[in-house]
């Protein structure tokens, strides 16, 4: 069966981005070779990518042009093509249409989209960075996996991940891995309690 993993990167307090949305903290980490490989590894298990509303429109303002722009980074080139072509699935009750090559809108029944999804063959699928979306994802108990990066920086404030949260979520350690930067990729998959 597929699984949903969450990719999220987060401070040593924490949050996912600073208190006015900022993320200029994990671009030291993001742009390191180390990083790249750890992300290339990770996505050639995913052929579907989960978005909230905020992320599509952030992600669809940006990377579709970085494949065709020469002054790019050639990793972010490879991924900018992936992304593109890439199915996604973006969840929002807000959009009316979403306009991204291969993507498509879910507005209702969330959680019988995804049972749906789990279902079908195919490889895993990824929220990435989508901080709200794990959230409602969180609290629907739709998430199998979590990679979350600790990087080396406490923000003092900000927009927490785990924020709002009714019910515990029990998890079993997979995998730890430490990168130069100082930040600690730790990997845990979901416990089923029932």
């Amino acid at each position: 069966m597929r699984k949903v993993i969450c990719h999220i990167h987060v401070s040593l307090d924490g949050f996912a981005s600073g208190t006015n949305g900022e993320l200029d903290w994990l671009i030291p980490h993001a742009l390191s070779e180390e990083a790249y490989q750890d992300q290339y590894d990770m996505l050639r298990t995913i052929d579907t990518v989960l978005l909230g509303r905020s992320n599509y429109e952030g992600f669809f303002g940006y990377w579709p042009a970085v494949a065709t722009n020469p002054s790019s980074r050639e990793q972010d080139i490879e991924f900018s093509q992936w992304l593109n072509d890439i199915p996604k699935i973006v969840f929002s009750t807000k959009l009316e249409k979403v306009e991204w090559k291969n993507a498509s809108l879910v507005k209702e029944n969330i959680v019988e989209e995804i049972t749906r999804l789990k279902q079908q063959p195919g490889k895993n699928m990824l929220i990435m960075n989508s901080t709200g979306l794990a959230q409602s994802f969180m609290r629907l108990g739709l998430i199998d996996e979590y990679r979350i990066k600790v990087l080396p920086v406490i923000l003092g404030g900000g927009n927490p991940f785990f924020s709002e949260l009714k019910n515990r979520i029990n998890l079993q350690h997979v995998d730890t891995k430490l990168f130069s930067s100082g930040a600690v990729g730790l990997t845990y998959q979901s416990v089923d309690e029932t």
